[in-house]
């Protein structure tokens, strides 16, 4: 096994452990176990525990945008592809919402999950001003918008299994829409 292949399983072994215990309640040597690497190696790859937890983010978050750089991109497929995570990788969810408890908790780790949020923003605000010809205010005010309901939606289905996640997308794509539509016009 080579080294990127041990760095990218304890990525993987980080992703779950984290997603499933939290960030406190993961050792290095529940990762290593999960990895099926000797724990004293996992400092090889990794300083320590943060840096393997935003190595996870960092990780995650690109193999997701590559999806988008491969498609042509508009709201209808951005909002299923997103939608279809709650699903298909609940943990991306239970991952955010630990990173996002460590930047309120922590000051050490505010700087960093506040990073994180203004690259999730600005992935989204990107394509709306290039698909859209909308100005840089109005697709950074909107991505936080949207970046805001795809957590808040994901949570509400991990928490409620019978909430209508169906339902509330199709409402969202309808909000997003006219407001794409209304400031075409305005412009």
């Amino acid at each position: 096994m080579d080294q990127n292949d041990k760095r990218s399983r304890l990525i993987k072994a980080a992703y779950k452990i984290f997603s499933q215990k939290g960030f406190y309640n993961s050792s290095i040597k529940d990762i290593a176990a999960e990895a099926e690497i000797t724990p004293g190696l996992v400092h090889y790859y990794f300083k320590n525990k943060e840096e393997l937890l935003f190595s996870v983010q960092e990780s995650i978050q690109t193999e997701y945008q590559k999806q988008y750089d491969d498609k042509q991109m508009n709201v209808d497929v951005a909002l299923k592809e997103i939608q279809s995570r709650v699903g298909a990788d609940p943990d991306w969810y239970r991952f955010r919402y630990e990173l996002y408890s460590l930047g309120l908790k922590k000051e050490e780790y505010k700087e960093e999950v506040s990073t994180i949020l203004e690259s999730g923003r600005r992935s989204l605000a990107q394509p709306l001003e290039d698909l859209y010809i909308m100005n840089k205010s109005k697709s950074e005010g909107l991505s936080s918008i949207l970046l805001a309901c795809f957590d808040g939606l994901a949570y509400q289905k991990l928490i409620d299994e019978s909430f209508d996640l169906d339902e509330s997308y199709k409402i969202l794509k309808k909000m997003v829409e006219k407001y794409i539509s209304a400031e075409g016009e305005k412009e």
